[in-house]
C-alpha cells in the first residue's frame, strides 16, 4: 500500500525546510559549478526562501547579485544552510530550462569571471 501526503503536510515540510535554511545567522547559501569547478556563491536573502502557493520561493540577499569568481556554464548547485550544512543539489538551467535553479542573463548559464550573477529563480515543491 502507497501512502500520499496531502498539501498541508507538503507545505509543513517545506516550512520546515526554511527553518533549517535560516538555522544560523549567516544566510543560507548555493554555489554554482561547471562540472566540478566552483563558478559563484549566491547568498540568499534572510530568511532564504517563503512560502508563496505551496512552493518554497527564494530571495537573493543583494538584488544585483554577487560576484562571479571565474568564467564558466552552471549546471549543477549545492545549496547550504548559512551553519554550512549541506541541504541538497540540483541542476542549473537559463529561465527557459526546468532546472531547479534558474539564472537570469542573455547567455544561457555562461557565468563572466567579474560580473555579477542574478538568480532567476529557485522554487522547490
Amino acid at each position: 500500500m502507497s501512502f500520499t501526503h496531502t498539501t498541508a503536510a507538503n507545505d509543513a515540510m517545506l516550512l520546515g525546510m526554511a527553518a533549517l535554511l535560516d538555522a544560523d545567522d549567516d544566510p543560507a547559501y548555493a554555489i554554482l559549478f561547471a562540472g566540478t569547478t566552483a563558478l559563484v556563491t549566491l547568498r540568499f536573502a534572510q530568511p532564504a526562501a517563503s512560502l508563496v502557493a505551496h512552493q518554497l520561493v527564494f530571495e537573493q540577499g543583494d538584488p544585483a547579485g554577487d560576484m562571479i569568481l571565474v568564467q564558466g556554464s552552471a549546471d549543477n548547485f549545492t545549496l547550504f544552510n548559512g551553519a554550512g550544512t549541506l541541504i541538497g543539489a540540483g541542476d542549473v538551467t537559463d529561465m527557459a530550462g526546468s532546472g531547479a535553479l534558474k539564472v537570469s542573463g542573455t547567455t544561457g548559464t555562461l557565468l563572466y569571471a567579474g560580473a555579477r550573477a542574478i538568480l532567476g529563480s529557485l522554487v522547490m515543491d
